[in-house]
């Protein structure tokens, strides 16, 4: 009898204790994992029927949103015709940065007569210089390893976060003009545990300038952990060169795994020098109540 008790009171705790313990040791990655493949709840449709049906009842109400919405659709299809001329011409304008690698200048015929001219109208001597030194025809152009732009663009970066959670990512991008390609890929870690998620997508790659681009990204997605999941990926990066030498780039990616959904948001500052570059920035990744995250340091090459 006394062995039984015994033996019940030393059963019952550790078997408490090794629960606590199997579910302490079900980590981050795991976590990120389920809730980027677990879909929301959804709400009651007996809810939304009746509220419905109440709304319904008043005519008057009806026929003001109604004409509400007929206004808001003209204006949904006036702000995408907007954008798909404003994407068209955006895209237009990486097609002719690949056409030259440095500034139009004006030909030496046309700065002769420009001079005459300025003499004529006797501008200021201050006004004159000006006239001398300035690029008379702006346009745009790719300096030759350009990474607003880039032809190739290969990069590594080395990712530390807390609780003991580090990550190895990979990118690798080529293109030309306004179309684009990119493979991505992050391995997470986290004391034996591994995440690794994959990213294939096609860009459409728009230019503000010579020193702003804006990509649209789309393609799939490939989440390897505890088990294997497969979705579609949207993007959207930017990047500005605010000097000759450094830019800033954020690189959201927005994932979706069998109803699921995934978060990435890459913030980085970068110095580049010919071909060759170094990253420092800061990195998160985030589903439902989950999140990762994590300051990360690289280089890349740029062609």
């Amino acid at each position: 009898m006394k062995a039984s008790f015994f033996i019940t009171t030393l059963f019952i705790p550790t078997l408490i204790i090794s629960l606590g313990i199997s579910t302490a040791q079900a980590g981050k990655l795991d976590s990120l994992e389920s809730d980027s493949t677990q879909s929301k709840s959804r709400s009651s449709s007996n809810n939304s029927s009746s509220s419905s049906s109440s709304s319904s009842d008043d005519s008057i109400g009806g026929a003001i949103a109604g004409a509400v919405a007929e206004v808001m659709v003209e204006v949904i299809v006036s702000l995408v015709k907007v954008g798909v001329e404003g994407m068209a011409y955006t895209g237009d304008n990486s097609m002719e940065r690949y056409q030259r690698d440095e500034p139009d200048r004006i030909d030496p015929t046309e700065l002769k007569n420009a001079q005459q001219l300025v003499a004529i109208n006797q501008m200021s001597k201050i006004e004159y210089t000006e006239f001398q030194q300035v690029d008379y025809k702006s346009t745009l152009f790719r300096t030759l390893g350009d990474p607003i732009l880039p032809t190739v663009k290969l990069s590594s970066q080395w990712l530390a976060g807390p609780d003991d959670i580090n990550a190895q990512l990979y990118r690798i991008e080529a293109g030309y003009g306004l179309i684009g390609m990119s493979y991505s890929q992050n391995k997470l870690q986290e004391n034996g545990d591994s995440l690794i998620l994959s990213n294939f997508l096609v860009h459409y790659r728009m230019s503000f300038g010579n020193d702003f681009s804006w990509d649209l990204a789309y393609g799939r997605g490939k989440m390897n952990g505890n088990q294997e999941h497969d979705g579609s990926v949207f993007s959207m990066p930017i990047r500005y060169r605010y000097h000759k030498d450094w830019h800033f780039e954020y690189q959201p990616i927005w994932s979706n795994y069998e109803g699921g959904s995934l978060s990435e948001h890459q913030f980085s500052f970068n110095y580049h020098y010919k071909h060759t570059g170094a990253t420092v920035g800061y990195k998160t990744w985030s589903a439902g109540t989950t999140s990762v995250d994590g300051l990360f340091t690289g280089l890349y090459l740029s062609f």
